[in-house]
């Protein structure tokens, strides 16, 4: 029987929820609409993070498709609709994520009731995201800097690096907006590399040689993908409560 997974969250979630699909055996990926205000006050009891308020729409879901159908075990990726008879509702870990006390794929395999946490660890040390046509790229690092859970100003680390030249040799990915907030925030002298789509974006990832930012989509496709990374994480929760964090992670490195 051909296994239909449903997820209605936010890109961040639902490339973390990968993992634990590519681990069950893939099979067909429904995507609900519109529901990301609801799971803010549903869950958490207050209005989504502007950040997410109003996402997950159909063009978020053709952000995504590409992306989406060019994962083998993937055998189709469409919008929900209400004839689809829903075998594994991945919504599941939402409601052990509150208040985030482990990592995304840990939350997930509880979710699905794998209690194993060598499990767990196995689960996400290895990539469970495919790129096809990667994109080489002339530099070195592929940078990604969100609004989202950062405190005003940035990490001391970027500073460290733009003296150590090292902007030189980047390039930023993501929104135009958060581009110009980053060189502004940190002096870096990067280049703007606009992606299309979620595959477009990918490619530019798995092109570079190290991925560098902080709570994304970005990232969650570096981490998936096995591209080596570094993670800016919350500094104002213990390392261990951010979402993105795993410890056992062989490409991965926090500041």
């Amino acid at each position: 029987m051909t296994k239909k997974f449903k997820h209605s969250g936010t890109l961040g979630d639902i490339i973390q929820s990968m993992a634990i699909v590519k681990y069950l055996g893939g099979g067909e990926f429904h995507l609900h609409l519109n529901q990301v205000d609801w799971i803010a006050k549903h869950y958490y009891n207050s209005e989504p993070h502007p950040f997410h308020k109003g996402k997950m729409t159909e063009k978020d879901f053709s952000f995504m498709k590409r992306f989406f159908e060019a994962q083998s075990y993937i055998t189709k990726f469409s919008i929900l609709n209400n004839n689809v008879e829903i075998t594994h509702n991945l919504d599941r870990f939402r409601p052990l994520f509150v208040y985030h006390p482990a990592n995304y794929v840990t939350t997930y395999c509880m979710a699905f009731g794998i209690q194993d946490k060598s499990l767990h660890d196995s689960i996400s040390k290895d990539p469970w995201l495919e790129c096809p046509d990667v994109k080489k790229i002339d530099k070195s690092y592929v940078i990604n800097r969100t609004s989202r859970f950062t405190e005003p100003g940035c990490n001391e680390q970027w500073k460290i690096w733009k003296d150590q030249g090292m902007d030189e040799d980047s390039i930023f990915v993501g929104l135009e907006n958060e581009y110009n907030e980053f060189k502004r925030l940190t002096g870096w002298n990067l280049e703007y590399h606009p992606t299309k789509d979620m595959l477009e974006l990918a490619q530019v990832i798995s092109g570079c040689k190290k991925f560098i930012g902080n709570q994304s989509v970005a990232l969650s496709l570096a981490q998936g993908l096995g591209v080596p990374y570094l993670f800016e994480t919350r500094r104002d929760l213990p390392m261990e409560r951010n979402e993105n964090f795993y410890h056992n992670h062989p490409h991965g490195g926090f500041f």
